[in-house]
């Protein structure tokens, strides 16, 4: 499914670039991942919470991304922003620092960390699969591809008042 990403416009990579750039900042500040200590910049989190980070903004991205310029009939649905969503949330909650109490124990954060990534993986690759199944089962059968009716579309179309 990854395979899709080569097809993609240049629009959907700057859409993708700038919702990872802005989820990094948002998460960076809010997580106290980074500070000013003595006039320079430092990062009292552990190493693998800022590999997280960057890994996780950067599928945001991907998964923002898709949603914008998709192929007729494999447009965005509400139901494909739950996971992600949940997923950012987990980034967050492993990576937090301001917190005295976390949350989350230091032990499970790694654990959370990476199932948290393993959503966000998923949620990619199912949001690329349900666009790739909508247009390739348009065109190979002849009819309609694989269409969500549970799921009310993300970016609906104006009504057009008669």
């Amino acid at each position: 499914m990854l395979t899709g990403l080569r097809t993609w416009h240049g629009r959907r990579w700057m859409i993708a670039a700038g919702v990872a750039a802005a989820a990094l900042v948002v998460l960076t500040l809010a997580t106290g991942s980074v500070a000013v200590a003595g006039g320079s910049l430092v990062f009292p989190g552990a190493a693998w919470a800022s590999a997280v980070t960057v890994v996780g903004v950067g599928l945001i991205g991907l998964v923002a991304g898709s949603y914008f310029d998709a192929p007729i009939g494999g447009e965005a649905t509400r139901c494909d922003v739950r996971w992600p969503v949940l997923g950012l949330i987990a980034v967050y909650l492993t990576t937090e620092l301001r917190e005295a109490v976390p949350l989350i124990s230091d032990a499970v954060r790694p654990v959370v960390a990476v199932a948290a990534l393993a959503l966000l993986m998923w949620a990619l690759l199912e949001r690329l699969g349900r666009e790739h199944r909508a247009v390739a089962g348009r065109s190979e059968i002849g009819g309609d591809g694989e269409v969500c009716t549970t799921c009310k579309p993300l970016f609906p179309e104006p009504r057009n008042r008669a």
